[in-house]
Order: C-alpha cells, then structure tokens, then sequence
C-alpha cells in the first residue's frame, strides 16, 4: 500500500481529502470532486464563507496520549446536543458548506447520538462526512451503522506499528483491540462494496520512529491512505522535544525567520464549532481561549465576519502574534509547509516508504 503514497501525498492534516489511488474504494472523494477549503490567494480581515465546518461533538477522550493536551485539559467535559446540532447544520447548508468534520479535541465515538449527527450530515445534503478516531470504542455493531449511516471517510489515529511502543504512546488504548476493529471494517467494508474510505494518521515522534517499516506490516493492507506528519506542539500547548533525532536536526532549515511567519490559515478555511456552541478559531483549543461567537444567541452567518474574529484576523495578517501567546509559539505558522513536506518525504524514502 506505501507504493501508491507518493511524495506529494505526505500531506498536511486533511489534505488526505484530494489524494485518492487506482482502486475502486478509493475513488470517491476525487469523484465527488470536494473542494475543502475557500480561496486564500487574498487574505483579509473580511472573508467568503468556507467549505467546511468541524464539530467538537464532545471534548471527552478515553485516552492519554503522550502528544496530546488532552490529558491536561482544564475545561469542563461536555457533549453536544442534538437541537444546537441541528441548528447549526441548517444554517452551514444555507451558506454553502458542503464538508463536515465530527470531531476536534474528543473521541466522537463516545458521543451517545454520533451515529444520528452522521445521517442529520447526510441527510442535509453534505457532500463529505468524516471523522477522525482511535478505533478503540468500536465493535461489529458499531461498523454496522458506520457503514450504513452514510460516512464518507473514517482515520484512525495510530502512531505506531508495534504494540509496546503504541500502548505506551497511546495510555489506556489495547493494541489487539485497535487490529481487531480495523480487519474487521476492512473486511465488512470489501464485502458490501461500501464507499467509505479508511485512512490512518501516523504522527512520527522518537518513541514510534523505528516502528515505520512495521507499520506497513501490520496496517498496509487494512487502510487505504495514511498521513503521516511530524509530532507538532498543539498551539504551544505540549512539548515537541519527542522529536527523532533524524528529524530534529533539520529542523532549523525548515523553521522560517519571524518575519517570514504566515498566517494560520484556520481563521479563514474553516467553522469550528465547540460542544456548547461557542466558535473558535483553532481545532486544539482545548481551553477555549480563541473563541469569537456563540450560536446559541447568534448565527453562523452573523459571527463568521464579526468584530471578534476581524480583529483576530488582523493580528495574523500584521504578524503581531504576541497578541496571541498561543499562535505567537504554534510551529504551525513558524515553519516552511513545503520544506516540510520535503522532510517527511525524505524521511519515509529513508525507511523505503515512499
């Protein structure tokens, strides 16, 4: 499976969506022709309505990962509920959207109406559902109704390709369990033909970088794509140092000088909804500090060019990131995409993954 994952497709996080194979199961995101993302040629503090809106369908994880803020959260655990859901899908499909990411922060699976939030997607008329999982809550029953609820796309996030080195990354997930649920919705997705798309993440960080080659062992025939990226520090919210010493010495030839730092992208491409309605800017948010409306009292439409997220946008495109201590330190906007890019493909052809 690691032949048909080319350099161009060593991509950033949910790129994965433009990149398909030869085989048949994975021709439907190209065949639907998705545009993910609005015109960013021309940024400004005034912005078209974007393609995609994510749900934090509850900030509740039953794990802890090693990488993850999660397990340091301070903010109350919640779950959305289906009215402010509905509410919200309505107005997105009056404004165009056509893309629906169920999940940011949290496990969606924990989420007790998730499988209802899919259909309600559907059955508006979203043109991609997709959410983004550990795979550990899953069962035969539950890859039952995933593949007939009308899921465009599931990934699971892996981040190892042996069991000691997952079970100490991934604190409280079973190694057995997540081999398990996969061969099982690979074999129940082959046998009903479903056009549901199985991907895998694989974030590289030192604890997990000798497990590449096994990876492909283990998950190259269970998944259709995988996307791997360089462990990142979550908005300056987690150490990065768990770097594999391959990669942290070429960091600072990718690392751009401070008044070359972009804008993060996310203020412009993206809805981002949390579990109590409120909007943020950022999918790792977990303490909401970036919010800028609240579709309880007010629409996706009135907040999405309000004053709030205005001025946020104005400091990113003045590149006066200090205003914003959890953007100033994100290695999202410090380091060169492309150069990037180069890197991880390099690192891949030296583990003859590419």
């Amino acid at each position: 499976m690691f032949k048909d994952i080319q350099k161009e497709e060593v991509m950033m996080h949910d790129d994965i969506l433009e990149h398909t194979s030869q085989d048949d199961t994975r021709t439907l995101i190209r065949d639907k022709k998705v545009q993910m993302w609005g015109k960013e040629n021309e940024l400004s503090v005034e912005a078209e309505y974007p393609k995609t809106i994510m749900f934090e369908v509850t900030n509740a994880c039953n794990l802890a990962c090693k990488m993850c803020y999660h397990k340091d959260m301070k903010r109350k655990v919640g779950f959305m509920t289906e009215e402010l859901y509905r509410k919200v899908i309505t107005e997105a499909k009056e404004l165009g959207i056509e893309n629906v990411a169920l999940y940011t922060t949290g496990e969606a699976f924990i989420h007790p109406k998730i499988f209802e939030f899919i259909t309600i997607a559907k059955e508006a008329g979203m043109k991609y559902v997709y959410i983004t999982t550990n795979g550990q809550l899953l069962n035969e029953d539950k890859i039952m109704k995933l593949l007939n609820s009308g899921l465009d796309s599931i990934k699971f996030s892996i981040d190892s390709g042996a069991k000691e080195s997952y079970e100490f990354i991934r604190v409280n997930a079973k190694w057995d369990t997540l081999v398990k649920n996969m061969q099982l919705l690979r074999k129940l997705r082959d046998e009903r033909k479903a056009k549901l798309g199985i991907f895998a993440s694989f974030v590289i960080m030192k604890e997990n970088y000798d497990d590449l080659l096994n990876y492909n062992n283990v998950f190259g025939k269970l998944v259709d794509q995988t996307l791997f990226n360089i462990v990142s520090n979550q908005g300056s919210q987690v150490d990065d140092s768990s770097l594999p010493p391959e990669i942290d010495s070429k960091l600072e030839d990718i690392r751009l000088p401070k008044e070359k730092w972009k804008p993060c992208n996310l203020l412009w491409n993206r809805f981002i909804v949390n579990y109590d309605g409120t909007l943020t800017v950022c999918c790792v948010d977990f303490e909401a500090k970036l919010t800028y409306g609240d579709l309880n009292t007010s629409t996706l439409k009135e907040c999405w060019n309000n004053d709030k997220l205005k001025s946020l946008r104005k400091i990113h495109l003045e590149k006066n990131f200090g205003m914003l201590p959890m953007c100033h330190d994100c290695d999202r906007i410090k380091m060169d995409t492309e150069l990037r890019k180069s890197l991880l493909s390099e690192v891949l052809r030296l583990n003859n993954l590419s």
